[in-house]
């Protein structure tokens, strides 16, 4: 069965009648057995948990979620600071939507993107007034769904929150953007006093 740990809140399988005496394969935790009655019952996680379609305006197909980006996220940002690459300018390219075609550079480690009170505003109808944030670690970014109406994709997968990389496609609505990262060029050099 499926169950959640209380330590680190990975959902990992757990053997039929092993509760309570197998720990969590990522932290170790040992969850304790709930008992009846306490209202703390461990209840079993479906392998694909879809999105109620009442709340949100995506397809069937597009409403799965992955708690597993929560445990990568963790992973890659144990003990790391958020902050702009020295080495690389970090920008959002517009690849449908408004604004096609638009490059957005970033200038700070942690913004919001969305249709009003944020730090990229959209016009997009279907973007949440703040729809979600984007946290830059240097050579990758962490994009975290701020409770959307119409929720967040990364490379078409709708996610809570995600681990991308240079080249990955976010969607907010009707608005596709890229995360790129390319190196920052030298400034040129003065002239050159070779003696040939």
């Amino acid at each position: 069965m499926k169950v959640t740990c209380d330590g680190c809140h990975t959902i990992y399988d757990l053997p039929e009648g092993k509760e309570g005496q197998m720990g969590c394969p990522y932290c170790e935790h040992v969850n304790r057995p709930k008992q009846a009655g306490t209202g703390k019952m461990k209840i079993p996680i479906p392998q694909n948990d879809v999105l109620d379609q009442s709340k949100t305006m995506l397809g069937p197909m597009d409403g799965i979620l992955s708690d597993e980006n929560s445990t990568v996220v963790r992973q890659a940002v144990a003990g790391r600071m958020m902050g702009l690459s020295p080495s690389h300018e970090t920008a959002l390219v517009i690849l449908e939507g408004d604004g096609k075609g638009k490059r957005i550079v970033l200038a700070k480690s942690q913004l919001t993107l969305g249709r009003k009170q944020a730090d990229v505003v959209l016009s997009d109808p279907e973007a949440s007034r703040r729809h979600c944030a984007l946290l830059l670690y240097g050579d990758f970014a962490v994009v975290k769904d701020m409770a959307s109406a119409n929720g967040t994709k990364v490379n078409d997968r709708v996610v809570k929150e995600a681990l991308i990389k240079s080249g990955d496609r976010i969607q907010i609505g009707a608005t596709v953007f890229q995360f790129i990262l390319s190196p920052k060029t030298a400034p040129p050099s003065g002239p050159s006093n070779r003696n040939a």
